[in-house]
């Protein structure tokens, strides 16, 4: 009986400790559609430890660029971020499902970052990043 209540109380309070934060001061803009972009290409010959450090990188810029609220290069560093990952994943899911799963809960952390306005996911994409990049690394 009692180990139901520690259950209990140990889910209350992992449940409550994971609140979110919404940044409800951020100005957001729309993109009029005259706007043209351009999407960079990705190199079909670097290997993935040269597309994951590219991928960091954009997700770096992705998170520093949230905090200053310019929607339109978090747009495009978005469209970065995802055509890298489109390059990546399928790498990753050869390797590993659970770490390709984990790969793109990555990924949808950028989204919502950006479609959401919440800088902390692109923060958190960045911080959890890296432990993929390690997982993968150790597993070659």
């Amino acid at each position: 009986m009692k180990t139901r209540y520690c259950y209990l109380i140990s889910l209350i309070v992992f449940v409550s400790s994971c609140a979110t934060t919404i940044n409800q001061s951020a100005v957001t803009t729309i993109a009029s559609s005259s706007e043209s972009t351009t999407q960079a290409t990705i190199n079909d010959q670097l290997t993935t430890d040269e597309l994951l450090s590219e991928l960091m990188l954009a997700v770096e810029d992705l998170s520093k660029t949230m905090q200053k609220t310019e929607r339109r290069q978090v747009s495009q560093q978005l469209a970065r971020v995802l055509s890298l990952s489109d390059v990546i994943s399928p790498k990753i899911l050869a390797t590993s499902e659970q770490l390709a799963s984990d790969f793109d809960r990555i990924i949808n952390l950028t989204k919502s970052a950006v479609e959401r306005n919440r800088p902390a996911d692109a923060d958190k994409a960045l911080r959890f990043l890296p432990l993929i990049i390690e997982s993968l690394k150790a597993l070659k």
